[in-house]
């Protein structure tokens, strides 16, 4: 039987002083096994820092217990640990005159003896994880001078060159564009698979982690965290109750939150699959349901056609047009 790579034991995380103990989140029992990508989601002040720094060995628990292949973390030495768990914290390294390469390269440092001194072994994953992660262009640059983006990149090209069975990932995709954190998350997913690996992350893109993560967990504000896999927690409505408000709502068909409109006017679309399903969009921005039966039609074939009551009103080549002849005619805008 497969045994957890990561499991705890009644866990309460938080901080605490010499006077006082704030508990975030407690009776945390989690078994997470290797090849899988587990998203945590949630408001600012939920606790996902707190508990990757906790799983991390940063923060100490306020009881309870993290154990790694059924072992306490506590009976790691820090050498033993840093071959078995790699953490990336969304605060930036303060290393003057370290170029990218070099910061990458101390994730190699758990390997390399008393000395330090890297192998042609050591090189060679450095090279790899760069080509991964699209940082080969940034070896040679100073560190210091990398944007946001690029800083993230490289850090996350260092826990990776540290090979170890646990990575924790705190908000890894923050500085990104969409393209590329849609590509670092599909990346991280494909390692883990291949690896056999868990990798752990924070993050607030909810739409790429319900499409990309192997299991969620949730952290509701002031609530008990959820633990579970994303088509579950979408169907058993937990995404739509934990993150609906007033402007938006998760759309359970469609997967995606949409804005919560009120409907002044409804049309007929029809026609070509693309176009229409854009133009329904655009719709919803501005008041107008699309309903089938309707006096007002819009068909696209290779335009868009807009008749009133079976009588044809105009042929238009945007959505653009479109949208300026409605309002021009008081529907729904």
């Amino acid at each position: 039987m497969e045994k957890p790579l990561l499991n705890t034991l009644d866990l309460e995380i938080g901080y605490q002083n010499q006077t006082q103990k704030k508990c975030i989140q407690s009776a945390l029992n989690l078994s997470l096994y290797g090849g899988e990508l587990i998203c945590l989601i949630g408001p600012n002040g939920s606790g996902k820092s707190t508990l990757l720094k906790t799983l991390g060995n940063i923060l100490p628990p306020l009881s309870g217990e993290v154990r790694f292949l059924d072992q306490s973390i506590h009976d790691y030495s820090a050498s033993q640990l840093a071959k078995r768990v790699g953490l990336v914290l969304t605060e930036r390294l303060d290393t003057p005159h370290l170029l990218a390469e070099e910061i990458i390269a101390l994730g190699r440092y758990p390997y390399t003896g008393f000395l330090g001194k890297l192998r042609e072994k050591d090189h060679d994953i450095i090279t790899e994880v760069a080509h991964q992660v699209g940082v080969e262009s940034l070896l040679k640059r100073p560190y210091d001078e990398l944007s946001d983006g690029e800083a993230q990149k490289v850090m996350i090209a260092k826990v990776l060159a540290q090979q170890t069975p646990i990575m924790l990932l705190d908000e890894p995709t923050a500085f990104l564009d969409f393209p590329t954190k849609a590509a670092l998350l599909t990346l991280l997913r494909k390692i883990a698979q291949q690896k056999n690996l868990l990798i752990i992350l924070s993050t607030h893109d909810i739409e790429l982690a319900l499409k990309l993560a192997d299991k969620l967990l949730l952290f509701p504000k002031h609530e008990e965290i959820i633990f579970g896999v994303p088509e579950d927690l979408v169907l058993q409505g937990t995404i739509k109750e934990v993150f609906q408000n007033e402007d938006i709502f998760f759309n359970m068909d469609s997967g995606h939150f949409e804005s919560d409109f009120i409907v002044k006017a409804s049309i007929e679309v029809n026609g070509v699959k693309a176009p229409s399903f854009w133009l329904k969009k655009a719709l919803q921005r501005n008041h107008i349901g699309c309903k089938e039966d309707q006096d007002w039609k819009i068909h696209y074939q290779k335009d868009y056609q807009i008749s009133y009551r079976n009588e044809n009103l105009a042929n238009l080549a945007s959505i653009e047009e479109v949208l300026k002849f409605l309002k021009e005619r008081g529907i729904g805008i």
